[in-house]
């Protein structure tokens, strides 16, 4: 566990945004504050980091929003130029030759849903968005699109003579000293952009620290004054797109609070909060589902965090479970036909442990889990975590980093797992029946983030108890 709280900062209002989180179902995984040059509060509960890196969703769009401001100043291309000059199409139709820079930035595209799902898996991601035609004028329709923020990538790309991420390294990351990070891509090689990025909580109060300083990071200008308050301004009217903190309008794939300042936000409860008028960032690591309570917790919590109150607890998760015996076992399975591509696994366990062991034809990837602590795993496995769907393409080897605990619950043998490289948890349930295993995975009902062939991996044993 990290653990820093600024002796001013109030610590019974601290636990009682972690209380109200807790109500609203929200795990807060990582966090920190900064006023000025302070910091505030720095926290990660077990078995997260501050320095994890992993999927940040949606708060990828701030860091290529970013990588276009950068290209903007260095004179590469114009926030009005036209996609269809930038890419030489002769033959667009009217609505698409209409769509610029600053329409891609903004939302604006005039498509009526987001594309990345077609995008993201076609041999051609560029050729596949001018496919795509806009149902409204460009600049008159605010619709989150993802598939734009894909565009600006190959934008950059194209601009640059560079690959965006390359680029983005040169131009963002080694100047403000981010090094422990990946992006995801397309399945023609081409940053996603809109999501993808895996970036620790540390390097996100880097970015938000930058835009409150005014496009300044430890003395070196990254962005100018100029383009953050152009990219933080009322650009898009988003007002019919739901809660107060998403149509409040919408910057250059930046968001405007309702309350005050702006943030890039990702799915479950990811946040950079820049809030100038406070000289305040705040950036949070999370999974939840509705962000709309986040938000109002967090603004809470600042209207009250002032005081040096000393009162409260050090705010932890629920006790690990599990004290009940594993039951033995040492049995090889052959697994059926999974997104995975897991051919065999071998289970181990008995007592105060448990131990998998698969095979994928290559390689052999052990994750060990023990009752009443965290376990931390790391191996490299495609199609095992969890995303959103139609976000990635699928079968894409990654490495992962797992914290898992285990317990056993009447018949089934449960493990508890926690990804460090993204914000998502689950239970494992390995169930047998004579020959037969079933590890089945769970998470939070109504959550895309699953294939519906990976929802269980299923197998018959090999050869038998080992002795």
């Amino acid at each position: 566990m990290e653990w820093f709280v600024e002796a001013g900062v109030n610590r019974k209002a601290l636990n009682e945004f972690f209380d109200g989180m807790n109500r609203d179902n929200f795990e807060v995984h990582t966090m920190q504050i900064y006023r000025g040059e302070r910091c505030l509060l720095r926290l990660a509960q077990e078995p997260y980091s501050c320095t994890d890196s992993r999927e940040v969703y949606s708060l990828s769009k701030m860091f290529t929003s970013t990588v276009v401001g950068i290209a903007v100043e260095q004179g590469l291309v114009r926030t009005e130029d036209r996609l269809v000059d930038i890419f030489n199409r002769k033959n667009a139709s009217e609505k698409m030759s209409r769509i610029t820079l600053k329409h891609l930035l903004s939302m604006n595209t005039g498509h009526d849903r987001c594309i990345i799902p077609e995008m993201a898996a076609a041999r051609d991601s560029v050729e596949t968005f001018f496919q795509m035609e806009p149902v409204y004028e460009p600049g008159t329709h605010f619709t989150y699109n993802t598939g734009a923020s894909c565009m600006l990538c190959s934008v950059i790309e194209r601009v640059s003579g560079m690959d965006f991420f390359d680029y983005a390294c040169e131009n963002l990351f080694y100047p403000m000293g981010i090094t422990n990070i990946s992006w995801k891509r397309c399945a023609d090689g081409t940053c996603i952009g809109g999501a993808g990025l895996h970036i620790s909580n540390d390097d996100i109060v880097k970015l938000g620290r930058m835009y409150k300083d005014g496009g300044v990071y430890q003395g070196r200008r990254i962005l100018s004054e100029t383009w953050i308050r152009e990219a933080s301004s009322f650009v898009s009217d988003n007002s019919a797109n739901g809660t107060p903190d998403w149509c409040s309008g919408y910057g250059y794939q930046i968001w405007r609070n309702s309350r005050e300042g702006y943030r890039g936000d990702g799915a479950f409860g990811q946040l950079c909060v820049i809030l100038p008028k406070r000289d305040m960032v705040v950036a949070v690591q999370a999974f939840g589902g509705e962000m709309q309570k986040e938000m109002d917790h967090i603004f809470d919590f600042l209207e009250r965090m002032d005081g040096g109150s000393d009162e409260g607890r050090i705010y932890s998760f629920a006790p690990l479970p599990g004290d009940d015996k594993i039951p033995k076992s040492d049995a090889v399975y052959r697994l059926e036909a999974n997104p995975a591509d897991l051919r065999s696994v071998w289970v181990r366990a008995g007592g105060d442990s448990v131990q998998l062991s698969f095979s994928d034809g290559g390689s052999i990837q052990t994750i060990r889990a023990k009752t009443g602590c965290w376990t931390v795993n790391q191996c490299s496995m495609q199609n095992m975590q969890p995303f959103l769907l139609g976000h990635f393409p699928a079968e894409r080897r990654e490495q992962l980093t797992m914290a898992v605990c285990c317990a056993q619950e009447g018949n089934k043998t449960v493990l508890f797992v926690r990804y460090r490289t993204s914000p998502h948890t689950e239970r494992w349930e390995l169930t047998t029946d004579g020959d037969m295993i079933r590890i089945s995975f769970t998470e939070e009902e109504g959550r895309e983030v699953r294939q519906e062939e990976m929802r269980s991996l299923k197998g018959r044993m090999n050869y038998g108890k080992r002795k």
